[in-house]
């Protein structure tokens, strides 16, 4: 019986810790039937993976048996509640990488489209084809959603799902709403998604100087007992005797 209990829990932990890209449901259409194909937006971590980190425990738990068990189990699942959330692939984080930093080119562009003449879908579309990656498959997504009739509002609700275009997705998400002509929102939203690489930025630099002192501490301090400590001590203790 407990064999059983295990095999489903390591089942069962499997099945939450299958990778599994994201996507954007259908958007129900306001003007027209038809809806939007699965996106190829950046794959996030499940959220079903805190459970997978009890499961774990309980597994191992069962698998071992008694106090000792009882005992890996706690540690399994501790291990895993903190770990599992931050495991995330390298080529995830490359791509939302690669987002944050074609999101401010995106926007100008968009906005450079828009101020032209071109309409909401033809503007999302050539700046879609000129940005490749990840921004590009994001506005490509958007711009099939909006041609097969889907609500705008949806639409930029799904896109501002994804922190980095969050800004442009509001300025769009107003735009439509009010009427307000989108091509004077986008500069200030590309000025703010720089300010905040830049921001972004400092933090890392000063998170890097604040890591650095660690290795230097344990480089010099063992100097300095030696050269200035163990000398002093000695000359109490020689004092004293």
């Amino acid at each position: 019986m407990t064999a059983v209990v295990a095999v489903v829990c390591a089942l069962a932990l499997g099945l939450l810790l299958v990778p599994s890209g994201r996507r954007v449901p259908a958007l129900p259409s306001s003007r027209g039937s038809g809806a939007a194909g699965p996106s190829r937006l950046p794959r996030l971590p499940r959220p079903g993976l805190r459970s997978a980190a009890v499961m774990g425990g309980i597994a191992a738990a069962v698998l071992i048996g008694g106090a000792g068990g009882t005992v890996v189990g706690l540690v399994v699942a501790a291990a895993a509640w903190w770990g599992i959330p931050r495991l995330q692939s390298g080529a995830e984080r490359d791509r939302r990488t690669e987002l944050a930093r074609q999101a401010p080119v995106a926007v100008d562009l968009l906005a450079a489209c828009l101020a032209s003449g071109a309409s909401v879908e033809s503007s999302l579309a050539a700046t879609a084809r000129a940005v490749p990656g990840a921004a590009g498959d994001v506005l490509a997504t958007a711009t099939a959603a909006l041609r097969l009739g889907a609500d705008p509002l949806d639409v930029w609700r799904e896109v501002g799902a994804l922190p980095e275009l969050a800004g442009l997705a509001r300025a769009a998400a107003r735009s439509a709403g009010t009427g307000a002509p989108l091509a004077a929102l986008l500069p200030r939203v590309a000025d703010d998604l720089r300010a905040g690489r830049r921001a972004d930025a400092e933090a890392r630099v000063r998170t890097a100087a604040v890591r650095l002192t660690a290795p230097l501490g344990l480089a010099f301090l063992p100097a300095f007992v030696a050269l200035g400590v163990v000398p002093v001590v000695a000359s109490w203790i020689g004092t004293l005797l």
